[in-house]
């Protein structure tokens, strides 16, 4: 996958992807933006990658430049339990920024190829403290992106059945990592991806998928969903094709 990250001849950050603004650094002067790529450390990953080991000590802060990720756990039985998708411009690490040292909760892994700029925890930490700034991005990203992404899940997981879970994983996704085309909301997403984002066996995620295909709700492919229509998977919503997908969200 090819770098969209302006760097230096000695491979130094100096700019961002074009197009790209992180709400991680929104507000930020330009002397403290230029100081925050002169000490981030770029790195260009091939998808499988798992950049974040769950229990790890928590010793780097991780801006995602391109690519797809997400977070995950590993029950004690081995079970992959997928959590929250990440796009280009959003961040994960946080638990390096606080003052005791601490271990990530969760796994992060590539999805695709793609690129991070990467802070170790003494440099994040010492430059929050002289730019409050970033420091209020990193809670503003927590709690309206994080946390609200956590509530919604779990009033899902105890409300819905099985096949409201899947809706709900779906309607998400296609906000956070969906590709708008003529046709509908594409996601490349696998039926063992969505048995694990829904608590649901892989059988039944593709019974599912099969009478919403009959019902011309979505197409499956290999590797791949179509949402013709997310709102037809929420019963009660308003029918609408107007779904805003999120490319650049953080």
């Amino acid at each position: 996958m090819k770098c969209g990250c302006q760097l230096s001849q000695r491979t130094q950050i100096v700019g961002l992807p074009y197009h790209l603004k992180p709400r991680l650094l929104s507000g930020l002067k330009k002397s403290e933006l230029e100081f925050l790529m002169s000490v981030a450390k770029h790195r260009q990953l091939h998808a499988g990658t798992v950049i974040v080991q769950q229990e790890d000590p928590a010793e780097h802060f991780f801006l995602l430049t391109s690519g797809q990720g997400r977070h995950f756990v590993m029950t004690d039985k081995g079970r992959k339990i997928l959590l929250l998708w990440l796009t280009a411009g959003q961040v994960f690490g946080g638990a390096s920024m606080m003052e005791a040292p601490s271990q990530y909760l969760a796994s992060m892994e590539l999805v695709t190829g793609g690129c991070v700029w990467m802070w170790d925890r003494q440099t994040i930490r010492e430059f929050t403290s002289r730019c409050p700034r970033l420091l209020d991005n990193c809670f503003s990203i927590a709690v309206t992106a994080h946390v609200a992404w956590f509530v919604a899940s779990q009033i899902s997981l105890m409300s819905d059945d099985a096949r409201g879970r899947v809706a709900h994983l779906l309607v998400s996704l296609a906000c956070a990592i969906g590709r708008d085309t003529p046709s509908g909301i594409q996601l490349d997403i696998t039926n063992e991806d969505l048995s694990a984002g829904a608590n649901v066996t892989p059988f039944t995620v593709s019974r599912i998928l099969s009478d919403w295909q009959r019902e011309g709700v979505v197409r499956k492919g290999r590797g791949k969903v179509l949402l013709r229509n997310p709102f037809l998977l929420a019963p009660g919503e308003p029918e609408t094709t107007d779904v805003q997908v999120n490319t650049s969200a953080f």
